[in-house]
């Protein structure tokens, strides 16, 4: 009759807890839900069948799962409120004296025209509201005076 344990590779077994080890190190700060799961589904599968995950430190896992979900959907939304709350400055900029630097770091006086919206090549979740004052464009970040008594 052959062993379990033979049966069993206990080599990805310890690859993952050493895995979750360095983790729990590092904090889970750095991983997203995504390599979490990775993680705890990798664990579940190579646990020993003789001596499985116990049921507190699942729930755990599960706890710190639903944690790092919440955190993920909180920075979203708090993102795309800047952005709103950016472009909704930018707006009322229209028609107003301004002082800056421009995209290429030249320095930029006048009245706004018009407002845009710059979205990243490489993550279009990025983007960068920028004015515009006559032919020269300024993000908003780099404006550095509002005149309002002109």
């Amino acid at each position: 009759m052959s062993r379990i344990s033979n049966a069993f590779d206990t080599s990805s077994s310890q690859a993952t807890s050493s895995a979750a080890n360095s983790l729990q190190g590092e904090g889970l700060n750095d991983i997203d839900m995504s390599q979490f799961l990775k993680l705890m589904i990798t664990e579940l599968q190579n646990q020993d069948p003789l001596n499985p995950t116990d049921n507190a430190a699942l729930l755990e896992q599960v706890g710190q799962l639903r944690s790092i979900g919440a955190n993920d959907q909180l920075i979203s939304t708090l993102g795309s409120f800047s952005n709103t709350q950016e472009l909704t400055t930018a707006s009322s900029l229209i028609g107003k004296k301004v002082s800056g630097l421009d995209v290429k770091g030249d320095e930029v006086n006048g009245e706004v025209s018009s407002v845009s919206v710059k979205i990243d090549e490489k993550d279009r979740n990025k983007r960068t509201v920028q004015v515009h004052v006559g032919s020269q464009i300024v993000d908003m970040k780099n404006v550095r005076r509002i005149n309002l008594d002109e």
